[in-house]
């Protein structure tokens, strides 16, 4: 769905369900031509990026990998080879607590001579969910970039959201943080400008979704986390992240990256 209102200069274009959610982009100020053909150029990159990344679609590289990395070396393109790269290094950087097998990351092995992936256990599978849409919104910001717009709203399903320039009434982006046991209260609010947010949280309709991969099982807490940054990956990640670590292991976690902003709340 793709739509431009003329007297505010600004296009909505809308993927109702993509990498597992909806996408909506607000694009602002530029002509509708220009417009339209960057919201295509846009959504264009976001349906080959879930044909990479979703694992649940038995067509994509990475279901395919899941599928034969344990009976076979499993040659990768380089895009997902560097997307893998990335993943083991946030593993590092986040204490073990990112781990897109969801059980144990030392059971992969990359060649690095090769670029082939090997599962070393049974049972192994990845998962870019906590990856693949912040990953999306640094090809989108690409995408605007090149096309010298500097003003958009980019929301997956209001989890992990791109703000460029301002607001057209203000001197940011304001999102607020819902709180997904009550209806209508916000726990906080997130300013961006020129940065991504990512929030990750349970809510009584969702739970147990996010694996701890130290203890192999999936957290029940009552926990909301918000974290922006200019590097709309590493919102995503810490997000995830700091959902299921313990907090004596956050301020260590947080000094392996920067970023702008963290709100943790832990509800009654």
């Amino acid at each position: 769905m793709v739509a431009f209102y003329e007297s505010s200069n600004l296009l909505h274009g809308s993927l109702p369900y993509i990498m597992g959610t909806r996408l909506d982009a607000l694009i602002l100020n530029v002509g509708e031509a220009e417009a339209k053909a960057i919201w295509e150029r846009m959504s264009g990159e976001i349906i080959r990026l879930d044909g990479l990344l979703n694992k649940f679609d038995p067509e994509s590289e990475l279901s395919f990998i899941n599928r034969q990395a344990y009976e076979t070396p499993v040659p990768v393109c380089d895009e997902l080879w560097n997307i893998l790269l990335d993943c083991e290094l946030y593993h590092k950087l986040s204490l073990g607590y990112f781990d897109i097998t969801l059980k144990d990351f030392r059971q992969i092995y990359l060649d690095k001579e090769e670029h082939t992936l090997r599962f070393l256990e049974e049972g192994i599978q990845l998962d870019l969910g906590g990856y693949a849409k912040g990953y999306a919104l640094e090809k989108i910001r690409d995408i605007l970039q090149r096309e010298k717009c500097f003003q958009a709203l980019i929301n997956f399903g209001n989890s992990s959201i791109l703000g460029l320039g301002t607001h057209p009434y203000g001197e940011n982006w304001s999102i607020g943080i819902p709180n997904p046991y009550i209806l209508q209260e916000n726990l906080g609010t997130m300013l961006l400008k020129n940065t991504a947010m990512s929030t990750s949280g349970n809510m009584p309709t969702h739970t147990k979704h996010i694996l701890d991969p130290h203890t192999g099982l999936y957290s029940a807490k009552r926990r909301v986390v918000s974290v922006s940054s200019a590097n709309a990956i590493e919102a995503e990640i810490l997000s995830t992240t700091l959902m299921v670590a313990d907090k004596e292991n956050i301020p260590e976690i947080l000094s392996h990256f920067q970023i702008n902003q963290y709100l943790l709340f832990d509800l009654p």
